[in-house]
């Protein structure tokens, strides 16, 4: 017989955003080879891109096998987000529309699906709580 405990609503939120999140972050990695992103902001985006992406990975898979979101690791990925979204402007002056494009949508996604990852791990922490 196998323990497995029910998913809630709330985590499988946090599970899907996470992913998405690891999605959105190769996409930023990947997107310096396909559109051509040269010099410091296309080092950037490579690295950011990989860390987003590994770090929604782990969040992913804490909260699918372990039933313990992050709510440290959303917030990051928020922080991430926000850096990917406004580097090109604020870091690099980059002027390139595709450029700015890409790493505004990408970015501004990556926060927003973070914040609802935030929002799923404080719903799924407070049934914990309310259950024990």
């Amino acid at each position: 017989m196998s323990r497995t405990r029910p998913a809630d609503s709330s985590s499988v939120l946090v599970e899907r955003t996470a992913g998405l999140s690891a999605v959105l972050g190769t996409f930023v990695m990947v997107s310096t080879v396909v559109f051509t992103i040269t010099g410091t902001m296309g080092i950037n985006n490579v690295l950011v891109g990989a860390v987003t992406a590994l770090l929604a990975s782990v969040h992913a898979y804490r909260t699918g096998e372990q039933r313990s979101p992050s709510i440290v690791l959303a917030a990051i990925l928020a922080v991430l987000g926000i850096w990917i979204a406004i580097s090109p402007t604020v870091a690099f002056g980059v002027d390139r529309t595709l450029v700015l494009g890409l790493n505004g949508v990408a970015g501004a996604l990556i926060a927003v699906l973070s914040l609802a990852g935030v929002y799923g791990t404080v719903k799924t922490s407070n049934a914990n709580t309310s259950a024990a």
